[in-house]
């Protein structure tokens, strides 16, 4: 019976997801209130979804995100409990400013009954400890996993967020971390969902997102010891990289470190052939190893030699790699370019990073701009779309990258780079001979809400000398402008895309 009244409350026209969603639900013992708020908010991503696909580009299919939502529900929410404000039941979630609180352990969710704040725990609970990434320093796991956690779920949850399925608005207010989300969307406008960090890119903006991820760590988290291990690791890279600049302590150096590498080998080969040893070896670990690390059997201290003698065995390789011309200029640059990233962690910046940041980011879009052929121009409509969104990125509670002053020029450069690439590869009409007056009319596109842009007509006509040009989605006005000029030899009505 309750089923029937939830389904006749809300018509879902999905592909059976409301169906599928139903069936996990009668496993399920949660609230008649809990199912109704579960089918209105994947209702909100149905109606939403194709506007948020076409605004931001780098999103995984409909399926593939709702499936994702229906095999969290499935396997890691066992509990649900909504509350309402003022009540005894949320006075935790009003004592500590939260709109859901989550218990992994259990599964359990308790959440305000508000499909966005239902939405950002059902991925929170589904959070996993992200342990590698395709990243050169892995002591920076940590901040590098949570500003990503912290990131995807801002990412995601942007789909009802900020999305109705009429209209496009970025509800800043509602953003978990702005600076977190910022980093991360410029990782994934780059790089795409399947390789969100990569050292592929440039150096200045793969060292400016590091940094910028573990200052904010350190400054957020309060992790001492993560300060601590730090500094010990930059003081011990630093005094490496002094070595290079004498050559001689530097090949004295390798080889001594080759010589207890074999050593290592050599007491390895021994307890492994000696049973007698391999117990006191046994023993002796486990005396100074806590509870938690203590190894469990013999078998598994075998194992742990085994891979003990392989890693020497590696770093005596790697040594004899580094003794050679070329494996000595490699290492150097290598460990310059770390040391520089850890000694850059503990400056406070003269400059804005986010700045900096953006600045680097445009850099790489104009490079990617210019290499775009006919073969390919699909890519340019695509950085079309991904720029006029990278604008209205928020940085803070009251600006969004477009706003700041410090990049105008940046995006004035790239916008006429990409006005005339759409125009000489017959993506945008072209209506006026002067590029001035061109530029000055479709850089409008770009900070458009229209959200499907190839919706754009553009009506023209003058006015007391004056240009008067009106945007239009479809046959609705959005948007009119003036500019300072009488012009005749002007088309009255275009349509932008080709």
């Amino acid at each position: 019976m309750e089923k029937n009244k939830i389904l006749s409350k809300i018509n879902l026209k999905m592909k059976d997801y409301n169906n599928e969603l139903e069936k996990i639900l009668e496993n399920k013992l949660f609230s008649f209130d809990v199912k109704n708020l579960l089918l209105s908010m994947l209702y909100k991503i149905e109606n939403a979804y194709e506007d948020y696909k076409t605004t931001k580009v780098e999103v995984p299919s409909k399926d593939e995100y709702i499936e994702n939502i229906l095999r969290i529900i499935q396997e890691k929410c066992l509990k649900i409990f909504l509350v309402k404000p003022g009540t005894k039941e949320a006075e935790k979630l009003e004592q500590e400013n939260k709109k859901y609180l989550i218990d992994k352990e259990n599964g359990e969710i308790t959440c305000f009954q508000n499909e966005l704040a239902m939405l950002n725990a059902i991925f929170k609970i589904d959070e996993t400890d992200l342990k590698k990434f395709d990243q050169p320093y892995e002591y920076i796991n940590i901040p590098l996993s949570i500003f990503i956690n912290s990131g995807k779920i801002d990412s995601e949850t942007e789909v009802i967020r900020d999305f109705n399925g009429w209209s496009w608005d970025v509800t800043v207010k509602d953003i978990n971390d702005i600076e977190n989300n910022f980093i991360y969307q410029n990782l994934l406008l780059l790089n795409g969902r399947k390789n969100i960090i990569t050292t592929k890119r440039t150096e200045e903006f793969n060292n400016l997102i590091m940094q910028l991820a573990v200052k904010n760590y350190i400054l957020k988290s309060g992790d001492k010891k993560f300060v601590s291990d730090l500094k010990k690791i930059k003081k011990e890279k630093n005094e490496r990289f002094k070595l290079f600049e004498d050559k001689k302590n530097y090949l004295t150096m390798i080889t001594d470190e080759k010589k207890q590498y074999t050593k290592q080998i050599e007491r390895i080969d021994k307890v492994l052939n000696n049973n007698e040893l391999l117990k006191k070896e046994y023993y002796s670990r486990n005396e100074k190893l806590p509870d938690k690390e203590k190894i469990f059997s013999i078998s598994f201290l075998v194992r742990k030699l085994e891979e003990e003698r392989k890693d020497a065995l590696k770093k005596i390789e790697e040594n004899n790699k580094l003794i050679l011309p070329k494996g000595f200029i490699e290492q150097k640059t290598k460990l310059e370019r770390e040391v520089n990233f850890l000694n850059s962690v503990f400056v406070k910046e003269d400059t804005d990073q986010l700045v900096d940041i953006s600045k680097e980011f445009l850099k790489i879009v104009k490079e990617n701009v210019n290499q775009i052929t006919e073969e390919n121009k699909k890519e340019l409509v695509t950085w079309i779309y991904k720029l006029r969104y990278y604008r209205y990125l928020p940085i803070s509670n009251n600006k969004c990258v477009k706003d700041m002053k410090e990049l105008t020029p940046r995006f004035r450069d790239l916008i006429k780079l990409i006005i005339k690439r759409a125009q000489t590869l017959k993506i945008w009409e072209v209506f006026i001979d002067e590029s001035d007056i061109t530029y000055q009319i479709l850089k409008e596109v770009f900070d458009s809400k229209i959200v499907r842009l190839e919706n754009i007509n553009i009506q023209f006509k003058t006015e007391d000398k004056k240009l008067i040009v009106e945007y239009y989605d479809d046959t609705v006005i959005e948007n009119s402008i003036k500019i300072n000029k009488e012009i005749t030899k002007i088309k009255k009505k275009v349509k932008l895309f080709i």
